[in-house]
């Protein structure tokens, strides 16, 4: 039986947790050098959903084996929506959530490709509030579940215009609120997609295959190995994500010049979490080689002491899609004087969700002659990425 895209996922994890090659040094007749190798021994990456620890899956189902329904819990019910817009026309791929009087989200899905989706959520009275890629958030009347037929919304939303944004010349600290009002809008736009690729689950039907390599490369460009696996893809999402949170408390580079380093980037549920907010500051950029896109940058904060992540979110300024985040290794010495970080891109499906389409990551290859960080140098890059094939 032909190995899982499961299994060559943990294939690849587990080559570079316990390398089977040593570490680069030289010696000649006339000199001896002791060479310091600087190296990563385990890439594991939460952002391109890649690398997954065994240990923190098993923990996450035996948690879930042990939760039982709580004693006179509520009767949970479904209410069967569909979403139109201007004369009759169905609504696929938009953010359909249940809200309660608090405005806090109960239950959210992605409406289909007829414009459908089912809720399910507590016998109660909710609004239903739907987002789309472009325009202003729709709030519905109020309407009760549970329902016996569907319930027909229509949409009518003014859309959300990127292109008048300027560059901001100050950044925004902490979580965006509506007083950082140019910033809200853009970051409602990215957290619509990022929210979408989240609830993504099925609808992978025009996909043929994923690909995922592995190179090691040399400073020059000189490719020294290339493993390529290329299967059909799995429906559903075939990879998982490190818990933000984690990434907060522990950093999103851990390890020391000996032992080698584990690498985190970000994910949708990294971007759209608490914690990452708090700690990072955002601002609208733009750049000329990047005609016709408009991007917020995010750092960390100043008092951020551990190893995270800075980079750009960019949209399509006339459509208010995602296209890209960019992202680099910060706060960490010495890798973050080395060229290194990676890219994940997004597609729209036919249907109106999203998936991420292709992502890499650069790690550097690190070296010191004197066995001192001071002249720690790049002898490479080891590029870790993937991409989905069409049918």
């Amino acid at each position: 039986m032909a190995q899982s895209f499961w299994g060559d996922l943990f294939a690849l994890r587990d080559e570079w947790k316990h390398p089977t090659h040593p570490a680069p040094g030289y010696s000649t007749a006339n000199t001896f050098r002791t060479m310091l190798t600087l190296r990563p021994q385990r890439i594991l990456v939460a952002s391109d959903r890649r690398f997954i620890y065994m240990r923190w899956l098993v923990a996450v189902i035996a948690a879930m084996m042990l939760v039982r329904p709580a004693l006179g819990a509520q009767t949970v019910a479904s209410i069967a929506i569909r979403v139109e817009i201007g004369a009759g026309d169905r609504l696929a791929g938009a953010l359909v959530a249940l809200v309660d009087a608090n405005d806090r989200i109960v239950s959210e899905m992605l409406s289909n490709a007829r414009g459908q989706v089912t809720l399910r959520a507590n016998a109660a009275r909710y609004r239903v509030r739907v987002r789309r890629i472009g325009y202003r958030p729709f709030y519905s009347s109020t309407v009760d579940v549970p329902q016996s037929a569907e319930v027909v919304i229509r949409v009518e939303s003014p859309r959300v215009v990127l292109a008048s944004m300027v560059v901001s010349a100050r950044a925004h600290c902490g979580r965006i609120d509506a007083d950082a009002e140019v910033l809200s809008q853009a970051w409602e736009e990215i957290s619509k997609a990022l929210r979408a690729s989240q609830l993504t689950s099925t609808d992978l039907s025009a996909i043929g295959q994923a690909m995922v390599f592995r190179h090691d490369i040399r400073s020059n460009g000189t490719i020294i190995t290339a493993d390529t696996t290329i299967r059909p893809a799995a429906r559903g999402r075939p990879f998982a994500a490190l818990d933000p949170s984690a990434l907060v408390r522990d950093g999103y580079v851990r390890g020391n010049p000996r032992e080698g380093w584990d690498y985190f980037g970000p994910d949708e549920a990294v971007l759209l979490s608490r914690g990452f907010a708090e700690t990072h500051c955002f601002r609208i950029v733009r750049d000329r080689k990047r005609a016709g896109d408009l991007g917020v940058a995010f750092t960390p904060a100043a008092n951020r002491k551990k190893s995270d992540i800075a980079g750009v979110v960019w949209l399509d300024e006339q459509t208010s899609e995602l296209e890209e985040i960019t992202f680099r290794f910060v706060n960490i010495d010495p890798i973050d004087r080395v060229e290194n970080g990676g890219y994940t891109r997004f597609r729209r499906m036919p249907s109106g969700a999203w998936i991420v389409d292709d992502w890499l990551l650069r790690i550097p290859k690190l070296e010191s002659r004197s066995g001192r960080l001071s002249d720690v140098f790049s002898i490479g890059f080891i590029e870790n990425g993937g991409k989905v094939i069409d049918r």
